[in-house]
């Protein structure tokens, strides 16, 4: 068997999984970047350690591609291994599987004054409503940027302030919000109300049919500069949900329960970021600063 009759085979199981269409498409791109990099007529038997690492530093040698990058590329292709391992279709010392070390980059939420900054870039707009709405989810709920399209207003309860939030791995779970998001979204609904259209989906682009996970990718890129906030992501908002979570004194069980982590491990990382968060606002006293 070559690796794009494996590819295929992998697909097929993701498919009769039932995993996102977001997952199968990040499967895709990802492992059809690793059949280019070895020949889709490669037979499994020469899939090895070693090919998985001459891949990663394949990828290293291309200069636009940071460390993280190639570290996301290579998981799927671990992943893909260990599924023909698991399937007996190769024989691979699947423990040898290292990825890449990764770039040690400080993750900075935003302060208070750059979630004011960033609040205050939106007009009375259709677009400015919907947008300001979309980072208000983000910041108050922690939502995940592919959490925000498949919103629908069936999944808001209007009265007890909660949204059922499809999350990944069809998994669901109930988020609250608070009473400035409620605000935002009666206004968001007055001027959406007026664009006639059939979709449940609660955010729509100008031709009222659903956003896509690009439409958020494009709004941040403008927002960037809009705020003059450089370091502005998606992912950089729910960041700032969960470290404010921490800081207000939040439990961190319950925060793993409104970020939708399947492991207390990755919620953890929020005690780290709460702390630098701390330093950064604190007075910091200088003892040589009393020498002198």
């Amino acid at each position: 068997m070559n690796v794009f009759d494996a590819y295929q085979l992998f697909i097929q199981e993701q498919n009769f999984r039932g995993n996102s269409p977001e997952t199968i498409n990040y499967y895709n791109i990802t492992l059809n970047m690793f059949i280019d990099f070895c020949g889709q007529d490669l037979d499994i038997d020469d899939l090895d350690v070693f090919l998985f690492k001459s891949y990663q530093l394949h990828l290293l040698s291309k200069k636009n591609l940071k460390r993280v990058s190639i570290r996301t590329y290579a998981r799927a292709v671990k992943v893909f291994l260990r599924y023909l391992y698991t399937e007996d279709l190769i024989d691979i010392k699947v423990d040898k599987l290292k990825l890449i070390k990764s770039d040690k980059e400080v993750i900075l939420p935003l302060s208070d004054v750059e979630v004011r900054q960033l609040l205050g870039c939106f007009d009375n707009s259709y677009l400015g409503e919907r947008d300001k709405l979309i980072c208000m989810f983000m910041l108050d709920c922690g939502l995940r940027r592919g959490e925000v399209v498949k919103l629908c207003i069936s999944d808001i309860d209007f009265v007890n302030h909660t949204m059922i939030i499809n999350g990944k791995g069809s998994k669901q779970r109930v988020v609250p919000y608070g009473l400035t998001v409620q605000k935002q979204l009666k206004k968001y609904l007055s001027v959406r109300s007026k664009r006639i259209c059939s979709y449940d989906t609660l955010f729509l682009n100008v031709n009222r049919e659903p956003i896509t996970s690009n439409t958020i990718k494009m709004l941040f890129q403008r927002l960037k500069d809009s705020s003059n906030i450089s370091r502005l992501y998606p992912h950089l908002l729910r960041h700032t949900f969960a470290t404010n979570y921490i800081l207000n004194g939040g439990n961190l069980e319950v925060l793993r329960v409104l970020m939708g982590h399947s492991s207390i491990s990755i919620t953890q990382i929020y005690l780290h970021l709460a702390t630098q968060m701390q330093i950064v606002n604190s007075n910091f006293d200088s003892h040589l600063d009393t020498l002198t």
